[in-house]
């Protein structure tokens, strides 16, 4: 209830502002671009890809004497859907005769469901993540202000990004009931494909976060259209409802960088993807450039089989599917990537500067995504996971708008 008041007050603050002047009609400016490759940014995204993955196994819960472990590098298939926005209010310099912060300031709310579905064999996975908050994005420098947005990169375009968030995970019943022990598979077509090892038990993964961003972005070199981003990140878990599980609270950091081949063009116009579907509908409305991102994040991962084990590192037996976690532990930090090649379909009359757009706007991106390290879905933190396209040229979707 706190945490529903507190956003309530959000958006009364958010609807009370008035509106500031504009010099042209359309959605408010993007001061902070979303971070394309990284996972967590509330986007929306639909990806398709094989992975290879340490599983962690738990133990029977009708046998005392079994014990958990690993079973290292077991490939399957994955696919995932992200529900993303970042609800973005008016741009402002000032807040009656008080300057604000920097050049222009954005209230700003990001929400996201990230659904993650993975199958191994006959097992089938699927964890729930959410995530929603509220904060403030500012444009400190550059060529840009709150009524034109960011015209160009001429010159370096320094923003930040500063928000609440509560993050929390669910996973799904058919994680709890996934593996052929026991007698609960017995006479089942596919049990004999079924994995042997009973899950890891289930925890509640529950917290507040304050993340912030840096980001510059900026045309190298002088004229050129291509500009390069770079943007440096860290987050503190905070106990606004109480951190389950409670020793999860390790701060974290992300770096990344974004290279666009038309980012700083004033008219991006069609490439041959886009000039084709333009032909096909018989309009002008698509343009194309292409991009490539990497995000590189340090963090320490959960070790979620020691929740009932104050000794070791491998899960204790109780006679329970799920766990308080009163001795879960985190790991050392370790590092995990995530990287793309993209081409970016965008609405042309959005980022042609003639016709009053800015050249931060929507897009839709058609990617081909690598990633290793640990896994960034909730109770599945602790597994160490590797993924490539599948077939090696089936692309992800990603939409901001």
């Amino acid at each position: 209830m706190r945490r529903i008041r507190a956003f309530a007050m959000f958006a009364l603050v958010l609807a009370a502002v008035p509106p500031a002047p504009r010099a042209r009609a359309g959605p408010a400016p993007m001061l902070f671009r979303p971070r394309v490759a990284d996972p967590r940014e509330a986007q929306n995204r639909f990806r398709f890809a094989s992975f290879t993955e340490d599983i962690r196994y738990g133990t029977d819960v009708a046998d005392s004497t079994s014990v958990g472990g690993v079973d290292q590098d077991v490939r399957g298939v994955g696919f995932g859907v992200t529900a993303g926005h970042t609800l973005r209010g008016p741009t402002w310099s000032h807040l009656g005769r008080m300057r604000g912060p920097g050049r222009a300031w954005q209230l700003a709310a990001p929400l996201a469901i990230d659904a993650s579905f993975d199958r191994v064999g006959a097992d089938f996975l699927n964890v729930t993540d959410y995530q929603f908050g509220a904060g403030i994005d500012v444009l400190w420098n550059g060529a840009g202000d709150a009524i034109a947005g960011i015209p160009d990169f001429g010159r370096p375009v320094f923003t930040t990004r500063t928000a609440l968030l509560h993050r929390s995970s669910h996973v799904s019943d058919d994680y709890l009931g996934r593996a052929g022990f026991g007698r609960n598979q017995e006479g089942l077509a596919e049990a004999g494909a079924l994995s042997p090892r009973p899950p890891v038990k289930r925890a509640v993964l529950s917290y507040e976060v304050l993340e912030t961003a840096a980001s510059v972005e900026w045309a190298p070199r002088a004229g050129g259209d291509a500009t390069l981003r770079a943007y440096l990140g860290g987050e503190w878990k905070l106990g606004l409802s109480g951190i389950r599980p409670r020793r999860f609270r390790s701060p974290a950091t992300s770096f990344g960088l974004e290279l666009r081949g038309a980012g700083n063009r004033a008219d991006v116009g069609a490439g041959p993807i886009a000039r084709a579907v333009n032909r096909a509908l018989h309009t002008d409305a698509l343009a194309s450039s292409w991009l490539a991102a990497i995000d590189l994040r340090l963090a320490r991962p959960f070790d979620f089989a020691a929740c009932d084990d104050p000794a070791g590192r491998d899960e204790r037996w109780t006679p329970t599917l799920w766990t308080d976690c009163p001795y879960g532990r985190e790991g050392r930090y370790a590092g995990t990537w995530h990287g793309m090649v993209a081409l970016s379909l965008l609405d042309a009359a959005a980022r042609n500067a003639a016709r009053g757009g800015g050249r931060v706007g929507h897009e839709t991106l058609i990617a081909l995504e690598w990633s290793r390290g640990h896994s960034t879905h909730g109770m599945f933190l602790d597994r160490r996971r590797r993924e490539h396209p599948r077939w090696y040229v089936a692309p992800s979707l990603i939409h901001h708008f």
